[in-house]
Parts: C-alpha cells; structure tokens; sequence
C-alpha cells in the first residue's frame, strides 16, 4: 500500500511539473470481488455518471462506487461494470439521438467502441497522489498542450507516431479508461457531449488515459522532455 501511494505521489509530482493542470491525475481500479476492495476506502454517497466520479476524483475525493451507483448505464458498460445496453451496442440510441446519416452507420461505430466485456464488482476512483493502489489506468484532463507534451513524452521513447481512437462518444469511459486498459496503451480523446455536460469538462480540456503498462515510459519521457 505505502509503496504504491509514494510510487503515485511521484507519478503526480512529475505530470504537474510538466502538465499545465486545473485539477489531479485521477487513478482509477477495477475490482472484481468485494473481497478485493482495499480498506479505508468508502462508498460514494450519490448515484452519478462514470465521468462525473472521475471529475469528483480530480478535485480531491476518493471513493468507491458499484453499478448500482453508476447512473450512465452506457458508461457502466464500458468499463465492465454491467454489459452494454443493448441499445448502445447495437447503434440505436445513437441514431435516435441524431447522431448518424443512418442506423447501419451507428452500428458500425458502436461495434468499433472500446468495452470491457469481463465484469468487475466496483471501480476506485482517487486523485494519482492519494492512491495507495495500483492504478489501470491514470486519466489526466488537460488542455491540448498538456496533451501535446504527453505525446511528446511517449514518442521520446518509441519513435512512433501517436494513433489516438475516439469518436466523440463514450469518451472518459471507453476512449480513456477502456481503451487504454484493453490495448495496455495510452489513448487521447476530446470528449463527448456527456462528459461535457455532466462531468464539467471544459471547452479548451481533452483527456488522456494512460495504462499501468505504460505509467512509467510516459512519466520517464516527460522527465526527460
């Protein structure tokens, strides 16, 4: 536990030496069983959507939540708390909402979405530098420049060019949770109209989720930027 909070608290100090931020990294976890919730972390009080917990997260709190906390039920699915509403996953709500030329096009998209098909009991939210755990993935809400230096840090290493994957849906659960801790990458997104709306996600803010396997390349490269 004490190993993982410093281990953390050194993750945050060299992002926010480096990262023009408003609020914290968040860390976040999936637990599978009750069983495997670490003590001392309590149960979130109110019944919310996925970005709004990580928006809650990056201003200071540090909680738990199951599915019967998750009021988005599609962001519940994308990160493996429940299976994806058939709705969803199938492209109807999206094409109901007008958001394609047609309902093949929809399912087309959806059937691209990142989703944790493997069910987990609860997640754990908490800001990076108060997390005593091991983090599957860090979110980091910037502005383009923070995520331009991101993009600077990864290619220090590898020499390759950045290929992000969004779609201006299911941003902070699929594009920057499901994405990063199915691929074991770091994916950027620019947010959706949930996020925005709901999690307060500003205008001139995009995220970046960034996977336990790769936690220490990113924050090794931005050290040496």
């Amino acid at each position: 536990m004490t190993d993982n909070l410093e281990i953390n608290k050194k993750y945050c100090e060299a992002i926010e030496s480096k990262i023009k931020l408003d609020a914290k990294p968040v860390a976040m976890k999936l637990i599978k069983t009750e069983d495997d919730l670490p003590e001392g972390i309590d149960l979130i009080g109110e019944k919310i959507r996925h970005c709004e917990m990580v928006r809650k997260a990056s201003l200071g709190d540090k909680f738990y939540s199951t599915i019967d906390q998750q009021l988005c039920l599609g962001g519940a699915g994308a990160i493996g708390l429940r299976d994806m509403p058939e709705k969803l996953a199938n492209g109807e709500k999206y094409f109901s909402l007008g958001r394609f030329q047609d309902l093949e096009t929809a399912k087309k998209l959806t059937s691209k979405l990142s989703i944790i098909e493997d069910i987990s009991w609860g997640i754990i939210y908490s800001p990076l530098d108060e997390a005593d755990f091991e983090a599957d993935v860090i979110q980091v809400i910037t502005e383009p420049v923070g995520g331009m230096k991101l993009a600077q840090s990864i290619v220090y290493k590898t020499g390759e060019k950045i290929t992000p994957s969004f779609a201006g849906i299911q941003s902070l659960c699929g594009d920057a949770f499901s994405n990063p801790y199915l691929s074991e990458g770091v994916n950027f997104t620019l947010g959706c109209d949930g996020s925005r709306k709901a999690a307060d996600i500003k205008d001139n803010e995009m995220t970046v989720g960034i996977s336990k396997a790769k936690i220490e390349e990113v924050i090794s490269g931005l050290e040496s930027i």
